[in-house]
């Protein structure tokens, strides 16, 4: 019976660490989502010029599909120089046919720079996760050598994602120490399972 109380014990504890693990490695998971960011081909900035970024953001390996912690990603291009460019984003239908509007308020919009990072800033757009994105850049002005330009699709989490990841944080704190006072407090109320047979308490 001793023996026995003892392997549960080993297993409750087993089972405890198991299940902080599995928890923490899921919320770095989460952690790393909602900081993903996306790179397109990059292309040449030279008047004239541009390119053309289809991604599909619902595809099922985790790597490739956006995460839905952010609802609204925001399109940036890197390393535009001294260029102009526009662009175009739209959802896809079949036949690979525009169907819907991806930019928040217009469908062509010419890059800002940004007064920080100095990437062309775009705006946000809607998130659809059933159709392909397509995004059309186009150079409509240039000053001078071309540059290499990277698109990056990026997005801040949610506010209700950043609520969620702060509720796992307490819980997971919470839990973790009732498991530990729980699985010590068995231990200590277990006397009896380190006294040799036949002792008296």
């Amino acid at each position: 019976m001793r023996a026995f109380r003892f392997l549960a014990l080993l297993t409750v504890g087993f089972v405890l660490l198991v299940l902080v693990f599995l928890l923490n490695a899921s919320n770095a998971r989460l952690e790393r989502e909602a900081t993903r960011e996306l790179r397109g081909p990059t292309f040449e900035a030279a008047l004239g010029g541009g390119a053309t970024w289809t991604i599909d953001l619902g595809e099922r390996r985790v790597e490739q599909a956006w995460p839905s912690e952010q609802r609204q990603p925001r399109l940036y291009l890197r390393g535009a120089g001294g260029a102009t460019i526009a662009a175009v984003a739209e959802y896809l239908g079949e036949g690979d046919e525009a169907q819907l509007p991806a930019f928040v308020g217009e469908e062509r919009i010419v890059g800002a720079p940004g007064e920080e990072s100095g990437e062309l800033e775009f705006g946000p757009l809607w998130m659809s996760w059933e159709h392909p994105l397509r995004i059309t850049f186009e150079v409509v002005g240039a000053e001078g050598d071309p540059a290499e330009a990277t698109p990056i699709l990026r997005g801040e989490p949610s506010l209700d994602f950043v609520a969620a990841r702060a509720i796992a944080r307490t819980l997971w704190a919470v839990f973790t120490i009732l498991g530990l006072v729980g699985f010590a407090g068995l231990v200590a109320t277990q006397d009896d399972l380190f006294k040799p047979r036949g002792s008296e308490g």
